[in-house]
Order: structure tokens, then C-alpha cells, then sequence
């Protein structure tokens, strides 16, 4: 009930002692001014303990609501929201009064509901990246990588890939592996507003750039690319969601030895989440997926191999060592800490960097192997360099013979 308070704090004083006391309406009507009816409203308020009425005071957004959830849209925070609009609009509140007020927003947005579009088979996939995660190893290393994920609409069947890079011929490698994986193509893909393959994102007033490379790619698979709004998570949902999926591998930091451990436990959770009940569809993926692949297109995907060369990095850890497939192999000591490259040709690899050759390796059953001028190299920069280069020879053939025979 809408009253006035200074009539009713007039009121609730008169009856204070007696509630029985007889007011006379007119009178305190023509003394405030106002219709006797609000004085009526106000003497049932206080013989009935309603509550005091509450003042509506100006608060310091009033006129810069708009502004403010404009600027919000961009991803700008509170801080500089509250500086723009002081500087440009003659704002005068402080700091504390727009971060509460952005804070009741984000709530009410949350208690929006969200309206789930569901898609038939076949038709949707979405794609988006978890970035730059970081791994400690046994070792107490850091691996920095990032997680490739694809979600199709229909069944929610995931892909998850590890990669150290997201630049486009890794999204494109991503995705021929995605299809693969789930027997076929999708006929239209939903990402984000990627730079590696988009030139001009989407907004709510212009269609996104696709790069032409992208543009054929896609052609060439049979896809549609899109692009969702950006600042607009939500036109996405379904792969959101999968990225917290991803969270599960934090489990495995401080357990992993190389970055290949952490492919093999990507691949076995990428199992197991398909294998999972999913809460949308109360059934596993792998079980829609039977009845989605029928829909979706079949198409020749060895021939895009041509789109992308896979490229394999391994950091040099500072016993001048490299892990491949689960074995260590030595290089020079120069190459501590730097990332080099490794052509796999099946039975033994070249490792290279920045385009210069610098040692082949046969692949070999043993943990470790060292080539014996790296390990000479290797002596002479340890505590070994103050020993002669006989002693070091000496000392080095004796521990590579005990290498040989792990």
C-alpha cells in the first residue's frame, strides 16, 4: 500500500499511548494538505502494523542505466564503465555504486530462464577451444596446451584433442580428426569468433568474415560455417557446457610425465563422457550417435590431408633431453628449454628447428637414449667440466653403457 510517510509518522505519534484515539481525518488533511483518504490510509497502516512506507529515493545510475549495460555488452568492467561515464557523461557516484548495480544485473540474468535449441540429426555441431591450461609434471615442469572441443547438436557426441597451438591449420587438423571420430560431417558448424579463421566476427548488425583458405576448407568438407554474436556465449551453450567437462583433467596435473600422457588421458575421457548419461537427453551420446550418422555427410577426408601438416613440437628439458611416444632422446644442450620439431616417417623421426636439420633417431624399446657427442657436450656443461676431456670421456662411456642396458 502506497501512503505517505510524513502523515503516517504524524499518525503513528497520536496513537502512539492509544490506538482508540479518535483523529479527525479533514483536519490533518487540511494541515498536509492532501485528500483525507491518505489520512485514512495512514491511520489503518498504523492500527494494523502495516509496514512504514519506504521512500523511493534518486539513486547516482538513474539516466545512465543504458550506458552502463551497453558498455557491459562490450566486456568492459566495472572499473572502466565507472571512469567512461564520468569522464564522458558527468556521472558523480562512486566506484562502489556501479559495481553493485552491475552485480544485480548478472543476478537477474541468471534468473532468466534460457531457452535450449535442439537440433535435428545430423544438421549442428558447435566448436570452441579451452586456452592456455597449464599441467605440472612429475617432474614439476609446466605443459601448456589447449583442448579442441566439437559437440554435435543432436546427440551431444564430444571430441576433445590436444593441441599446443590454435592457429588454422590446427582447427582445420581438429576437425578432420572430429570427423572421424564421429563417422561424418555435420552440415553446418557453430563457432566462435575464432581470428584464426574468421576475418571479420560477427556482431548483431553484420554477418561474420570467413578467410578464404577457411572458406574453402569448408566447401571442401561439406559444412556450413557460422559464427554466434559476439559477447554472446549463450548462442553456444551446448559446447560451454563441454568445456567444463574438460575441468576433469586437472585431476591429472602433477601425474603426467610428457605431453603424450596427456593425449592418452584426453582420448580416455573423451571415451568416457560419451559413454556417460547425458542429463539433456537422459542417454549416453554414443547411443544417438547411432541413429545422428546416418544423417550426416560422408565424405573422402584423407584427401584434405593436403590442408594441413601435422607438426610436432617437443620442448627440450634441461637434461637436453626429448620425450617421444614415451621414450627420451638427447639433442645438443644449445637446444635447452626451446620447442623443436619432429618428422615422424614411421619407423624413426628427424628433429629439426626453425627449419634446420639437427639429428635422426632411429624409434627404440629403451627409456632413454643418448647420443654420444650430446652426452659429451652435456658433461662439459655439468659439474663434470672441471674434470679433462679423458676423464670426461671416461666417465660418460661407462653411464651410457649403463643407459644401454636399461
Amino acid at each position: 500500500m502506497n501512503y505517505r510517510k510524513d502523515i503516517y509518522e504524524k499518525v503513528k505519534f497520536m496513537l502512539k499511548d492509544n490506538t482508540q484515539v479518535n483523529i479527525n481525518c479533514s483536519k490533518l488533511a487540511r494541515q498536509y494538505g492532501c485528500d483525507r483518504r491518505t489520512v485514512s490510509k495512514a491511520i489503518n497502516a498504523v492500527k494494523n502494523n502495516l509496514p512504514q512506507p519506504k521512500v523511493n529515493k534518486p539513486r547516482k545510475t538513474d539516466g545512465f542505466e543504458l550506458i552502463i549495460e551497453e558498455k557491459l555488452k562490450t566486456g568492459a568492467p566495472a572499473i572502466a564503465i565507472c571512469n567512461y561515464i564520468t569522464k564522458h557523461h558527468g556521472y558523480t557516484g562512486s566506484y562502489t555504486t556501479i559495481k553493485d548495480y552491475i552485480r544485480k544485473l548478472n543476478l537477474e540474468k541468471q534468473k532468466q530462464a534460457v531457452i535450449r535449441f535442439e537440433t535435428n540429426p545430423g544438421i549442428q555441431a558447435q566448436v570452441d577451444w579451452k586456452e592456455s591450461m597449464n599441467f605440472k609434471t612429475k617432474d614439476g615442469d609446466t605443459i601448456k596446451f589447449n583442448v579442441f572441443l566439437l559437440i554435435l547438436g543432436f546427440s551431444r557426441t564430444k571430441f576433445l584433442c590436444v593441441t599446443e597451438t590454435r592457429d588454422l591449420h590446427t582447427v582445420e587438423e581438429c576437425l578432420v580428426k572430429a570427423f572421424k571420430y564421429i563417422g561424418g560431417v555435420p552440415h553446418e558448424i557453430l563457432f566462435d569468433n575464432m581470428r584464426s579463421i574468421i576475418d571479420k566476427a560477427r556482431t548483431q548488425y553484420n554477418e561474420p568474415v570467413f578467410n578464404d583458405e577457411f572458406s574453402m576448407f569448408s566447401s571442401d568438407c561439406g559444412f556450413i560455417p557460422k559464427a554466434c554474436v559476439a559477447y554472446r556465449p549463450e548462442t553456444k551453450g551446448k559446447v560451454e557446457v563441454t568445456a567444463k567437462l574438460v575441468n576433469r583433467l586437472k585431476v591429472y596435473s602433477g601425474d603426467i610425465t610428457c605431453f603424450d600422457d596427456f593425449k592418452r588421458i584426453t582420448m580416455e575421457l573423451n571415451e568416457q563422457i560419451n559413454s556417460e548419461k547425458c542429463q539433456a537427453t537422459d542417454k549416453p551420446p554414443f547411443e544417438l550417435l547411432d541413429i545422428e550418422k546416418p544423417y550426416l555427410i560422408q565424405t573422402d577426408l584423407d584427401i584434405l590431408s593436403g590442408y594441413f601438416k601435422e607438426t610436432i613440437k617437443r620442448k627440450v628439458s634441461v637434461e637436453s633431453l626429448i620425450t617421444y611416444e614415451g621414450r627420451k632422446y638427447s639433442v645438443p644442450p644449445k637446444y635447452i628449454g626451446k620447442y623443436l620439431d619432429i618428422e615422424d616417417d614411421g619407423t624413426g623421426f628427424n628433429i629439426t628447428f626453425d627449419g634446420h636439420f639437427i639429428r635422426h633417431w632411429d624409434k627404440t624399446s629403451k627409456i632413454t637414449n643418448f647420443n654420444h657427442q650430446d652426452y659429451m657436450e652435456i658433461a662439459r656443461c655439468s659439474s663434470l667440466r672441471r674434470l679433462s676431456d679423458d676423464e670426461i670421456t671416461a666417465v660418460a662411456e661407462r653411464n651410457l653403457e649403463i643407459y644401454d642396458k636399461l
